[in-house]
């Protein structure tokens, strides 16, 4: 699984054989990109061999020259003239050049509402341009919060994006806010924090969904409150279990509709009810402590090997902690505060 909660960014570089890395705090700065990322495709010749045959049939010789592709290309980077060392891709592929994506994400959110006047911005480089991913921190898109120890507890907004040129990954992106001590993505007011995946295939459109990635954040800001609030709001363990018997510890079963008592996933209703108790040791008995067990349960799952079935019940349990947020059982919480 990648690691799509890097460190914040500050200025520096780093180089190795296989990547190079870039922290900076200028948006429109893809100069890295220029130099790895100015992707083209270049005809594919291969080497044909024809018989040369006597008047009898008889072969002297084979005739080798080259045969153009047309159906496959290599790819190219302009900027050195090298060739990638990856398998050729049909006339289908999406190909994205990497500095087209980055200098399309950052016109964009000069064109939004989203505070840009300090960032700070990771890029990395892959196997000299085959892969590339680059995170913005919207420094000035925070919440703060204090934990009962006396320590900050701060939820920042950021955007990822994900590219290649080697059909190793698709091209996604990521929006949302985290908190840096759990690394959870917040889920907020029916907004999960944006996430889109498409392969590199037909109609591969980046600036649309940059533009609903960055939608999403501008949201964010007007929903900080909220967390004001649930830092504010009271939370017993009998409340937060009688919510989490409603929803995600409720079985949907045959047996669990005749019989009550088999109504509920017990296992699951532990495990939530020690994750808050973890959670309350730092934020204490609120609304805020059973949000982030919540999120804690959608984004954290068990087997990183099964990364495409995961990525799918990250989905469904996002969908159900935003439903929980939105009950009425948990704005009831809120008024009572």
């Amino acid at each position: 699984m990648l690691d799509l909660i890097p460190q914040r960014a500050v200025d520096s570089a780093e180089i190795n054989d296989r990547v190079v890395q870039v922290r900076h705090k200028n948006i429109d700065d893809v100069s890295l990109y220029e130099k790895f990322g100015q992707i083209r495709r270049v005809p594919i010749e291969a080497l044909t061999s024809t018989p040369d045959r006597t008047p009898t049939g008889e072969i002297i010789r084979e005739l080798v020259e080259p045969t153009r592709m047309d159906d496959f290309h290599a790819l190219q980077n302009k900027a050195t003239g090298a060739l990638l060392n990856v398998r050729p891709v049909g006339k289908h592929y999406a190909l994205v050049p990497h500095d087209e994506l980055f200098a399309q994400q950052a016109e964009i959110l000069q064109d939004s509402n989203i505070p840009l006047g300090d960032v700070d911005v990771l890029d990395r480089v892959y196997e000299q341009g085959a892969r590339v991913h680059r995170t913005i921190h919207f420094n000035e898109m925070q919440q703060h919060g204090t934990l009962k120890g006396g320590e900050p507890d701060v939820v920042r907004c950021r955007m990822d994006i994900f590219n290649s040129v080697d059909m190793s990954w698709a091209f996604q992106i990521f929006s949302g806010a985290y908190r840096d001590l759990c690394r959870n993505t917040l889920v907020f007011g029916g907004e999960k924090a944006y996430h889109q995946r498409k392969i590199h295939k037909g109609t591969l459109s980046p600036d649309a969904m940059i533009e609903k990635a960055t939608m999403g954040l501008d949201m964010w800001q007007n929903q900080k409150e909220q967390m004001r609030l649930w830092r504010k709001s009271p939370l017993t363990d009998r409340d937060f279990a009688g919510i989490l018997k409603g929803t995600i510890c409720k079985k949907n079963t045959k047996a669990a509709k005749v019989d009550e008592d088999l109504a509920v996933n017990e296992r699951r209703l532990n495990w939530m009810l020690e994750r808050f108790s973890e959670e309350k040791q730092e934020l204490g008995s609120t609304l805020w402590a059973g949000f982030n067990a919540l999120t804690h349960w959608s984004t954290h799952l068990p087997d990183a090997r099964k990364e495409g079935r995961n990525e799918c019940k990250r989905y469904t349990r996002a969908d159900q902690v935003r439903h929980i947020v939105d009950s009425s059982a948990w704005r009831n919480l809120e008024l009572a505060a």
